[in-house]
């Protein structure tokens, strides 16, 4: 036998030794890694530096926050809007809140006897539904409670304007007396393509529906090595400065499609007074949406019932406080206020 031939043996076991001992060590730093992060992440939120801070913020957003339309408990198909929330009772949680949604025959947030003529009829998305709180704590509620009439929530997670006024259309209007929406950035696309449409909307199919609640489940499901695969990466990225958005807010042309969009859905069946505010991720997020809103609307062209609204300037009387921690939706005490905004401006003394 050739000497070489001799030494191979010993030499290869030598290199499998290695690249084992290497697989395990690497994984075994893997796992550590990733327990490191899983503590990170439960660690009390605005203890850590703003860059963890905000690392840790894009990652609940974009990988492990449910959203409350994808939930196949919460929410459900619907032909003409996508989606709905789905009557009865559910829980909807995630890692800053845990809350009760008690859903009606309509499909909104709020109690059966709510749909009988309410005096005041709330539109919006998440913000308006009472992403975060409980049923009590919503604008709506204490709306109510501040001036006495009887509201009905019509806000719908992810909603547009559109949306929303087609679930206007669904309410009983006949004791109807205002009519307040809320507005968020995210309404411009569906709002053009509601106006592309002619007044109809595309929203999805059945199956699309499906496919949309499996892709969301999917992404916010934890698995081993998640925090390694997508917070790690953010984290990284966060060392390094996140850039700054530098994009520029069309408030022409969101307020056009917005005011477009109310054109478009049927009038209501007795004249409403509309006060439009703006759901806003924070307080340093005030745009020049509302300032557009009220020129545009008094311009001339439009019915009474929009010409004439009302527009309350959220960002000045809300702080950082009255947002709930990582996800952008007011608390309790952020409803509150806005509530009695609103209510300053149904009574007059704004």
């Amino acid at each position: 036998m050739d000497r070489a031939d001799e030494t191979n043996p010993p030499r290869r076991t030598g290199i499998a030794y290695f690249v084992v001992f290497t697989a395990a060590g690497t994984l075994l730093l893997l796992l550590c890694i990733e327990a490191v992060a899983a503590i990170l992440l439960r660690s009390p939120i605005g203890a850590g530096p703003a860059f963890f801070e905000e690392a840790r913020r894009r990652y609940h957003l974009h990988h492990e926050r449910d959203i409350v339309q994808f939930q196949p408990a919460c929410a459900e198909f619907d032909l003409e809007l996508g989606y709905r929330l789905r009557p009865g009772t559910c829980r909807f949680t995630t890692r800053v809140f845990d809350t009760e949604l008690s859903i009606n025959s309509l499909g909104v947030r709020d109690s059966e006897s709510a749909l009988v003529a309410p005096s005041i009829v709330i539109a919006g998305d998440s913000y308006a539904m009472g992403w975060g709180v409980e049923h009590d704590e919503t604008v709506s509620h204490q709306l109510s409670l501040l001036t006495g009439e009887k509201t009905l929530n019509l806000g719908v997670s992810s909603y547009g304007t559109a949306r929303e006024m087609s679930m206007l259309g669904r309410a009983d209007l006949s004791g109807a007396e205002a009519l307040v929406i809320q507005y968020c950035e995210n309404d411009f696309a569906e709002n053009v393509a509601f106006a592309q449409g002619n007044g109809r909307l595309r929203t999805m199919s059945r199956a699309a529906y499906a496919e949309r609640v499996e892709e969301h489940l999917a992404t916010t499901r934890y698995a081993m090595g998640k925090h390694v695969r997508r917070f790690v990466p953010i984290l990284w990225k966060g060392l390094r400065g996140f850039p700054e958005p530098g994009v520029a807010r069309p408030c022409a042309q969101d307020a056009r499609a917005f005011l477009n969009t109310l054109h478009l859905t049927s009038a209501p069946p007795r004249p409403l007074r509309v006060i439009v505010f703006e759901g806003l991720y924070g307080p340093e997020h005030r745009t020049c949406f509302l300032d557009a809103l009220a020129a545009q609307a008094r311009a001339g062209g439009l019915p009474t019932w929009i010409s004439q609204l009302d527009t309350i300037d959220v960002a000045s009387i809300l702080s950082d406080a009255d947002y709930l921690p990582l996800d952008g939706h007011l608390n309790a005490q952020g409803h509150r206020k806005v509530a009695e905004a609103v209510a300053e401006v149904l009574s007059g003394t704004n």
